[in-house]
């Protein structure tokens, strides 16, 4: 693949975690931190988010506070959102990965 098709994929997937971000998030709670986030943390959140999901499929445990913890080491900023990496996690996780990591906490 281009590194031009790979920029115009990587900026898509960009918009629709933004996207899902204002869909999932709660209705009381402005998501207007989110759109400090910048194209390269997102990267960042997106690449170790999938790292995550292929050791959680692969039978590795991980536990919520090591993902919340290396989640806001990528982006302090989400750090100050209520349950932002619950959030993160949905949207950008499939629902059996998610409910996996999230086992009694969702």
């Amino acid at each position: 693949m281009s590194a031009y098709i790979r920029i115009i994929y990587d900026r898509l997937d960009f918009i629709e975690f933004k996207q899902n971000i204002l869909l999932l998030k709660q209705p009381q709670h402005k998501a207007s931190i989110f759109v400090d986030i910048t194209l390269e943390e997102f990267l960042k959140i997106r690449d170790f988010t999938l790292d995550v999901s292929n050791k959680i499929s692969s039978g590795k445990k991980y536990s919520i506070e090591q993902y919340e913890k290396s989640l806001f080491d990528i982006c302090p900023l989400i750090k100050s959102y209520p349950s932002s990496s619950t959030l993160v996690a949905k949207a950008l996780m499939n629902v059996d990965i998610f409910n996996s990591l999230f086992i009694g906490y969702n």
